[in-house]
């Protein structure tokens, strides 16, 4: 048929382009992205033949940069936030060098503009506090560079607004990069219906706070809940009541709880809650009060920190103390 081969051809392509795609991820993409950008901004410092830059530092940039790009492309997922790190080492170097005597109007301008794609990365990509320390740090250096250079004094060129502008820009933009990180990570950890902890962060955040408690003695109480009659309650008024149920109550918890508590879902109806701090005593007290709070009836089972414990050892005395209330009251 006519059209047929240009038809399959077009297919192929778009299937080709999804396949590539789902390969990415953020962090490849911006990093792809961030190269060559940079890459173009060095092929007009080259197109510009000035003479006051060395011309095989640029050279050897745009390598780098489109090196990059295409290693990122390649990688895909793959691509590990440590090679970016290193890449962030390099541009700052570079910006370190532009933004000081060493450069020129243009070079300087360029650079101050690439400060936000490096300070949005540290904040985006890179885990707290490594990010942070990273940030100060390269803050640091810029400023020496750019007080040192004459086109930023008073009398420059640029002049100190301009100075303080550029500075206060990345600031920024590492404020929200790391918004979009916390973003994120309460994507991959947060339970979207209720905002607890989903399964796989709870238990992580318990191994955690369990092999802290073994170091310190520090008491650790965990609380596993699961609603009475949930079942029903789907079946004969339906889901979307159990939902508002199950948020609303979790949202009145938080209200009980301290903000160092962890609340996570375990699975459809069932909860549990990490209690830092806390004894058995104090424990008992608390879930009271979350008892009171709730206008849904639950069950619950309480198990303390006791040394030589891993999180099977405690989920398992918590869930025995569950069953048990749930024995003692279908008698």
């Amino acid at each position: 048929m006519p059209g047929a081969p240009s038809a399959t051809s077009s297919s192929v392509f778009r299937h080709r382009v999804v396949r590539f795609l789902a390969q990415q991820d953020p962090h490849s993409l911006y990093v792809a992205a961030a190269g060559t950008l940079f890459a173009c901004t060095l092929v007009i410092d080259l197109l510009l033949h000035r003479d006051d830059l060395l011309a095989w530092v640029l050279w050897l940039l745009l390598a780098f940069c489109l090196a990059l790009s295409a290693t990122a492309l390649a990688m895909g997922r793959r691509f590990p936030v440590g090679a970016g790190l290193g890449c962030v080492v390099v541009f700052t170097a570079a910006s370190i060098y532009f933004l000081s005597p060493a450069g020129d109007e243009s070079s300087a301008v360029a650079s101050a503009q690439e400060l936000p794609i490096l300070a949005l990365y540290l904040g985006w990509f890179v885990p707290r506090p490594l990010g942070r320390v990273l940030m100060f740090a390269i803050t640091a250096l810029l400023v020496v560079a750019i007080a040192i250079n004459p086109l930023f004094w008073a009398t420059g060129v640029f002049g100190v607004p301009t100075a303080v502008q550029t500075i206060v820009i990345a600031l920024l933009c590492f404020q929200i990069g790391s918004m979009l990180w916390r973003q994120s990570e309460r994507r991959i950890t947060t339970d979207q219906l209720t905002g607890a902890l989903n399964r796989s962060a709870f238990f992580e955040r318990l191994d955690h706070d369990l092999a802290r408690a073994g170091r310190t003695g520090s008491p650790l109480s965990l609380v596993v809940i699961d609603f009475d009659g949930f079942k029903e309650l789907n079946d004969t008024r339906g889901h979307v009541a159990g939902d508002f149920v199950l948020s609303d109550t979790v949202l009145r918890w938080r209200s009980v709880v301290r903000a160092d508590d962890a609340i996570g879902r375990t699975g459809g109806d069932e909860f549990a809650l990490i209690l830092e701090r806390s004894d058995a005593e104090y424990a008992e007290r608390v879930v009271r009060r979350l008892l009171e709070a709730s206008q849904q009836a639950w069950s619950w089972g309480l198990a303390q920190f006791e040394p030589g414990d891993d999180r099977e050892s405690l989920f398992k005395r918590a869930d025995e103390a569950l069953y048990a209330m749930k024995r003692g009251r279908t008698r």
